[in-house]
């Protein structure tokens, strides 16, 4: 008679490798995937150096227009753990993919850009707009943002003047941190109006 776990071809099955067992990968593992997958369907090349625009995204970034519904990356819908965005029209790095997060879910809001990427300009109704420092292109507005992720301002930038890419951001960059952002003596900036 032999003892059960003892021969050949008996005992233990071997432990299961990372992501096999009943259900095949686990929940985590399927969302990073999913995550991986979203993040090649989304990204430009790499190098990117701006595309010629469509009609809407001349209104937006070279008329100073603003998107009026989320896009591919506004809010929840897309939260990168790689990359960097670029600005659409001349390609230059804008923000990191780990300054994005969520505040509402019209915009794209980032909490910092990369150093020296972005002009500031106040605005007559008090808001202060953010273009690209490269081409000067629209990119949307730059808030306070008391107990933010990692700065107290929010940048509610428009889907339509932003491009993602994947890789690796170029050589040199880093984050630029808070910004000196210009106030109107008389007047209280308003809030970006999407309710986030």
């Amino acid at each position: 008679m032999s003892t059960p776990g003892k021969g050949p071809g008996k005992g233990p099955p071997p432990p299961a490798s990372k992501g096999e067992g009943k259900g095949g990968a686990s929940y985590k593992e399927k969302q990073e995937q999913a995550l991986r997958e979203q993040e090649d369907r989304l990204s430009a090349e790499e190098g990117f150096a701006g595309k010629p625009l469509s009609e809407h995204e001349k209104i937006i970034i070279e008329q100073k227009g603003t998107d009026q519904e989320g896009g591919d990356y506004a809010g929840r819908q897309f939260l990168p753990s790689r990359g960097y965005f670029a600005c659409k029209k001349c390609g230059a790095c804008l923000f990191l993919a780990e300054s994005k997060f969520v505040f509402c879910q019209v915009w794209s809001s980032f909490d910092q850009a990369v150093a020296d990427s972005i002009n500031m300009t106040l605005e007559e109704d008090g808001r202060v707009e953010t273009s690209c420092a490269k081409c000067g292109g629209h990119l949307g507005h730059i808030f306070e943002h008391p107990g933010g992720k990692r700065t107290n301002q929010r940048q509610c930038i428009n889907d339509s003047s932003i491009q993602y890419i994947k890789f690796d951001p170029p050589a040199g960059t880093q984050e630029g941190g808070e910004l000196a952002i210009p106030k109107a003596e008389d007047k209280k900036a308003p809030d970006c109006g999407c309710g986030g």
